[in-house]
């Protein structure tokens, strides 16, 4: 996957700051999570705020800035 190593190291940056959850949409509790969040195609981002709330949602690999960018912002 073109975005894991994207991932990797802004988790690994931000560390202690959010908490990046990944799943395989082809399990079974992967296609449950998928379903819930509405996810039509992958890689998806979701980012939501310490209440819950769907703050933004970005679609296919993603640029290393923007996602930095926003993750700080929350």
């Amino acid at each position: 996957m073109a975005a894991k190593p994207v991932v990797n190291g802004i988790d690994k940056q931000l560390e202690g700051r959010v908490r990046i959850v990944r799943f395989d949409v082809a399990s079974a509790n992967g296609k449950k999570v998928a379903a819930k969040v509405g996810l039509d195609m992958v890689p998806t981002f979701i980012a939501y705020d310490s209440e819950g709330v769907e703050r933004w949602r970005t679609q296919g690999t993603p640029n290393r800035v923007e996602l930095w960018q926003r993750l700080i912002k929350l």
